[in-house]
């Protein structure tokens, strides 16, 4: 048998609201009974917390009647020996296991220090470790690098950048006569952002330049200086970066305490 108490108005503001049901009513606040069975303020905070926003009931209704329809579930799951299964078991036990180990990384999140003097010796140190230059390239990219030797012969005799891009290159930027735009090298791949930033203004590569795309001939047309991003705008960021750092050590230290052994297969 289902009974649901008047709890209307607490629970309407909460969702509206988007603060915790629990902090609005009072602590474990009766919603209901099911089969005799309490549904619980802190059961409905708890299932909103748990789902991802864009699957959280909308309206007060709506919500009470997924915990309350959650909670028959689970007993007919339970009246079914569904619990006893092996599979179940299971799966519990390697839920138990992530939400202790999320519980645990959690708390160092917590723990980790976000103070301004912390954010801006990271900021700092990103600033130090990143190209802040912009580039306008353009290039040629060819399937053999005899092909890319020969023209960079032909540019060094004063050929066309431009049309040879036209002609020869099997890049989409080829029709544009290898136009790439205005960019940061860090967004190519590695062995073309290196090879660009050794170039002047003017200059093309004078050896073809080796990616998982092919041979490049590279050309270098601008430069200029990006824009550095605020401190104060970048705080948020920041501190998500200094606390991932503190999990990112903690975990390593305790994998360096931790004693592991590995089973390895014999091989036949």
């Amino acid at each position: 048998m289902l009974k649901i108490t008047p709890i209307a108005a607490t629970l309407l503001l909460a969702l509206t609201t988007g603060t915790s049901f629990a902090e609005k009513a009072a602590e474990n606040q009766l919603l209901a009974t099911v089969n005799g069975v309490k549904v619980t303020a802190d059961d409905l905070n708890m299932y909103m917390n748990t789902q991802p926003a864009e699957a959280r009931p909308r309206s007060m209704n709506a919500a009470v009647e997924a915990v309350i329809n959650r909670e028959i579930l689970r007993q007919e799951a339970i009246k079914q020996k569904l619990d006893k299964d092996d599979d179940f078991k299971k799966q519990l036990e390697a839920q138990k296991a992530n939400i202790l180990v999320n519980t645990l990384l959690a708390a160092q999140v917590e723990k980790a220090d976000v103070s301004d003097a912390a954010l801006k010796k990271e900021y700092d140190e990103q600033l130090a470790n990143t190209d802040l230059n912009e580039y306008k390239a353009r290039h040629i990219l060819v399937k053999e690098e005899a092909e890319a030797k020969e023209i960079i012969s032909q540019l060094k005799k004063d050929a066309d950048f431009q049309k040879l891009a036209k002609e020869k290159s099997t890049g989409p930027s080829g029709k544009d006569g290898g136009d790439l735009g205005w960019f940061a090298a860090a967004t190519m791949v590695p062995e073309f952002g290196t090879a660009l930033k050794t170039l002047k203004k003017g200059k093309f590569t004078e050896a073809p330049v080796k990616t998982q795309f092919g041979w490049h001939v590279i050309l270098l047309e601008d430069q200029r200086k990006r824009d550095v991003p605020d401190f104060e705008k970048s705080k948020s960021r920041l501190k998500q970066v200094v606390a991932s750092k503190a999990v990112q050590e903690y975990v390593a230290k305790l994998a360096k305490k931790g004693k592991v052994e590995l089973n390895q297969p014999e091989k036949k």
